[in-house]
């Protein structure tokens, strides 16, 4: 496994769990920075605008984060809707649903997003996965990209390895390196594009080079920061499910092996019957909810089981290490034919029984309360 992967994964890690903590602990709508700032700044709302300078790193977790003013340290966010508009003097790793870069970056840049938009120059090398990855500025070292869509229009004054579907190199582009490009279709190179060294054409990585790519870091980060987030938000409950499952984890497997099959059934015949069509398509939206959070469930109860098994009472970093371990080792289990699949499985069937089982108990528990008051 590539040393400088290795790296950038732990680097995106690292950001997505600082990012969850200081979003857990913020409840603000609107975090705005509109006065110069002296030290480091850690900043969680729905929404943070950085209008003035910051003289230190910018760590941020929001729905959407603007960066205008300057920052002087490095920028981590992770948010929905990323666009920095301002010069970053060092580093920048961004994490988001989309990521757009309008200035330049001193240091390195790591981005990970459905859609990342690079229009300024990176100083030094860059990484980039998603769906779309679009490099319009100069990058001053090598570029590694994961996407199903890549277009390069730009110069890169190192190598440049690309894994995708579809590749565009436009008129512009100017690759001084070699170019690999790993896929199973051509590239689309313009007449006027240049690659000073080699054009490598290679099949898409196997399984061993697939657990390393851009797309399975990127799912794997995403599952990372969505168990974080949601063990922040709703500790208790997430524990009780835990709990739930170690007292029973039979009745937790069967329930739900049973929501994952009836419950689909079930939404479709009230979706046909001209009286419940809305209460099956409620059904449905609450099935595939459950599906989600089940995911989640199970795999904070596998972590916290076996922490627990170490540290009776363990304190929040260590149940957040403990959810980077096991979401990373149960992704690695997921490759291995059969056992992976079967291991997934009973995870994900464990958080829905156990899920249900918790929802269940609180509306009995609100029906009983309502009865003691009437």
């Amino acid at each position: 496994m590539n040393t400088r992967r290795i790296q950038i994964a732990l680097t995106l890690m690292l950001g997505g769990l600082i990012a969850a903590i200081a979003w857990a602990q913020s409840a603000e709508e609107v975090f705005l920075i509109d006065q110069p700032v002296d030290q480091d700044v850690y900043a969680a709302a729905r929404e943070v605008n950085v209008q003035s300078s910051i003289a230190g790193d910018f760590v941020a977790a929001a729905q959407r984060v603007t960066v205008d003013g300057n920052v002087t340290g490095d920028i981590i966010v992770a948010a929905q809707e990323i666009d920095v508009r301002s010069q970053v003097n060092d580093d920048l790793r961004a994490a988001g649903q989309t990521v757009e870069i309008s200035s330049p970056i001193a240091g390195h840049l790591v981005a990970a997003g459905y859609s990342v938009t690079v229009r300024e120059d990176v100083g030094d090398w860059a990484w980039l996965t998603g769906n779309t990855v679009e490099v319009l500025g100069d990058v001053g070292g090598d570029l590694s990209i994961s996407a199903n869509n890549i277009l390069i229009n730009a110069e890169i004054d190192g190598n440049v390895e690309l894994t995708g579907d579809e590749l565009s190199l436009g008129p512009e582009a100017n690759v001084r390196g070699d170019l690999t490009w790993r896929s199973d279709n051509e590239a689309d190179i313009s007449p006027e594009a240049n690659i000073g060294g080699e054009f490598i054409e290679e099949p898409l990585p196997g399984l061993a080079e697939g657990v390393t790519s851009g797309r399975a870091l990127w799912f794997t980060i995403s599952v990372i920061f969505a168990v974080m987030v949601l063990f922040l938000l709703f500790s208790r409950p997430m524990r009780a499910s835990a709990d739930r499952i170690a007292a029973h984890p039979a009745m937790s497997l069967v329930l739900g092996f049973a929501v994952l099959i009836v419950a689909p059934v079930l939404a479709l015949i009230l979706i046909f019957s001209p009286l419940n069509a809305w209460v099956g398509l409620g059904v449905l939206g609450i099935y595939l909810v459950v599906l989600l959070l089940g995911v989640l469930t199970g795999l904070f109860a596998v972590s916290d089981l076996v922490l627990r098994r170490f540290q009776s009472k363990p304190a929040i970093w260590q149940a957040l290490v403990a959810i980077l371990v096991t979401v990373i080792a149960v992704g690695l289990l997921s490759y291995i034919p059969y056992l992976g699949a079967v291991t997934v499985l009973v995870i994900w069937l464990l958080g829905i029984g156990a899920l249900c089982r918790g929802g269940w108990a609180a509306l009995r528990n609100y029906g009983r309360d309502r009865l003691q008051q009437t």
